[in-house]
């Protein structure tokens, strides 16, 4: 059992090709993003995430996370309706109450993010708890600009919002990642730009370098 928790999963995020998408299913990823913010340089509507999600048909366990800034509720609920959504990940100014209520309604998970490095003392875990909690670097544009986060930080955060899994995301790739696990510890990482030629256009031999480092982690 020890090996098996050793694993550290692996979401990329900001997923907009269907050949992407395949890669990450066949290279055993753990959760795909798809960024509903119109400002993201990874933007997809959620008419697209549905023609590239039947192009791929629903084959595997591959968890898909619908990511928000300050969305209409009902903008969220039609997603996860339409899009089969597993997990909702909301940004921005907006309290994360009401998307964990609904997220609770429609018995789907969601994503508690931390941006940049709060207070500890000042974290106050949301209700209903989120199934999982993102530390990101705060940075404009709500992720994917490839800037680390603290990690000494991070590492602190992780043993105070335990048991809750925490991930790790910020300006990872497959050359900092063993590093970053080492460190920190996270349940998993987040990556977007780090396993990326072009915005949105995503690199199956990063994503298979970052899959071999999350299944073998050294911590």
């Amino acid at each position: 059992s020890d090996l098996v928790a050793a694993r550290v999963g692996l979401k990329v995020c900001g997923v907009t090709r269907a050949e992407d998408l395949r890669d990450c299913i066949e290279l055993g990823v753990d959760a795909v993003g798809f960024n509903f913010w119109p400002k993201s340089k990874r933007f997809i509507d959620p008419l697209r995430t549905r023609k590239l999600l039947d192009a791929v048909g629903r084959t595997s366990a591959i968890q898909r996370v619908g990511v928000f800034v300050d969305a209409p509720l009902r903008e969220v609920e039609a997603a996860i309706a339409t899009l089969e959504l597993d997990l909702i990940q909301p940004h921005g100014d907006a309290p994360v109450e009401p998307y964990a209520q609904l997220a609770g309604h429609w018995k789907v998970g969601w994503i508690w993010v931390i941006r940049g490095t709060p207070e500890l003392d000042r974290l106050v875990v949301p209700e209903p708890a989120p199934s999982w909690v993102l530390l990101d670097a705060a940075v404009a544009g709500y992720g994917g600009a490839g800037q680390t986060t603290d990690w000494d930080w991070a590492a602190a955060a992780l043993q105070k919002l335990a048991p809750l899994p925490v991930w790790l995301a910020g300006g990872i790739d497959p050359s900092n990642a063993a590093q970053a696990i080492a460190r920190v510890g996270p349940a998993g990482i987040d990556v977007a730009s780090g396993v990326e030629t072009a915005p949105g256009c995503k690199s199956r031999e990063a994503i298979a370098s970052l899959r071999t480092i999350c299944n073998n982690p050294q911590r």
